[in-house]
C-alpha cells in the first residue's frame, strides 16, 4: 500500500554567489516511520562546478550511517549513548547548520510504498548521473519521470488534474505541450527538450514554432484541449520547461542552447534542467488550488 512520505536533497553548493548546485544525495522518511537514504557514488561530477566535492564524503558517510543505524538499532547493552534520532526535525536542524557548500532542501511529499521504494524512484531522476543516451529516448525518459513526478510527489491524477499531450489553441495557432496541471483553468504547462542531437537544425526549427506559440499564449492567452476537454489558459500561465543540456561541445550546439535560454528567459518560461525535475511538480503542487 502506498503512503505519504517526505523526501529531502541533500546539494552540493560550491559557490553559493552563482547559484549552481548539484544533488549528491536524497533522503526519505516519515516520523514515527522508515527512512532511507541513497548518496552519488561518484562526486566527480560535482566537483566539475568547482571546489573539491570529495571532500563532503565523510560527511555523507556519517549521514548514511546515521540513518543505517536509526534503521537498524544496536542491542541496548551496546547502543550509543549519542543515537542520533531521525526525524524531520533532525534534518530541519541540518538545513540551517549546513546552509553553505552542502545544502539541504525543504521537505517535499512523495507516495511510495516504503521509505526505501521512495529512494528508490527518487534517486535516479533526482541525484544519479544518466548515461549517455539517444535523443528520441532522452525526451521521453525526461517526459515520463516528469509525470512520474507530478503523480507521485504533487500527488496529481493522470486524466484528472495532470492533461499529458494537451493541444493549445491560440487563434488560429496550434501548439502542443506535454503536461498541463488544471484546476477548473490552467494552473501550468509545461515541456520538455534535450539538447543533444544529430539534427541540430531540426530542433532550433522545433524550438522556434514552440516559443513562438508561448509567445502568443503570453500575448493573447488561449485554450488548452485533450479527450474533449477545454480549459482556458491566462496569458500569465505558469510555463516550465524541462531541458537535457547538450553534452557535445560543439560552437552550433551551444549557440541553439543559449538561444534557447535567451527566449524562455524572455517569455517568463521556467527553465529547470532534467537533475532538479522535481522543482517543476513541486511549483504545480503550489499553484493546484491556490
Amino acid at each position: 500500500m502506498n503512503g505519504a512520505y517526505l523526501y529531502w536533497l541533500v546539494r552540493y553548493v560550491p559557490d553559493v554567489v552563482r547559484g549552481e548546485q548539484v544533488n549528491v544525495a536524497v533522503i526519505v522518511g516519515q516520523d514515527g516511520g522508515d527512512w532511507a537514504i541513497r548518496v552519488a557514488p561518484d562526486l566527480r561530477r560535482a566537483s566539475r562546478l568547482g571546489g573539491d566535492a570529495g571532500a563532503l564524503r565523510p560527511w555523507l558517510d556519517q549521514l548514511a550511517q546515521a540513518i543505517h543505524d536509526y534503521e537498524h538499532p544496536a542491542l541496548q547493552l551496546f547502543a550509543p549513548t549519542d543515537e542520533v534520532r531521525v526525524s524531520r526535525a533532525w534534518l530541519e536542524l541540518l538545513s540551517h547548520r549546513f546552509n553553505n557548500v552542502l545544502q539541504v532542501s525543504a521537505a517535499t511529499p512523495v507516495i511510495a510504498h516504503s521509505a526505501t521504494e521512495g529512494a528508490d524512484f527518487l534517486f535516479p531522476l533526482l541525484v544519479a548521473t544518466p548515461a549517455p543516451i539517444a535523443r528520441s529516448r532522452t525526451r521521453a525518459r525526461l517526459v515520463h519521470d516528469l509525470g512520474q513526478l507530478y503523480e507521485r510527489t504533487a500527488s496529481l491524477e493522470t486524466g484528472g488534474s495532470l492533461l499529458r499531450a494537451p493541444r493549445a489553441h491560440i487563434g488560429r495557432q496550434r501548439g502542443r505541450f506535454d503536461f498541463a496541471v488544471v484546476d477548473g483553468s490552467v494552473d501550468q504547462l509545461s515541456h520538455a527538450f534535450a539538447f543533444d542531437v544529430r539534427d541540430t537544425d531540426a530542433l532550433e526549427r522545433e524550438l522556434q514554432s514552440w516559443n513562438f506559440i508561448v509567445s502568443r499564449l503570453r500575448n493573447d492567452g488561449g485554450v488548452i484541449t485533450q479527450g474533449g476537454r477545454s480549459l482556458d489558459a491566462a496569458g500569465d500561465v505558469a510555463v516550465a520547461v524541462a531541458f537535457q543540456e547538450p553534452t557535445r561541445r560543439e560552437p552550433r550546439v551551444a549557440d541553439v542552447f543559449e538561444a534557447a535560454l535567451e527566449a524562455w528567459s524572455g517569455l517568463g518560461v521556467s527553465a529547470v534542467p532534467s537533475t532538479e525535475l522535481d522543482v517543476i511538480a513541486r511549483d504545480a503542487l503550489h499553484l493546484v488550488g491556490a
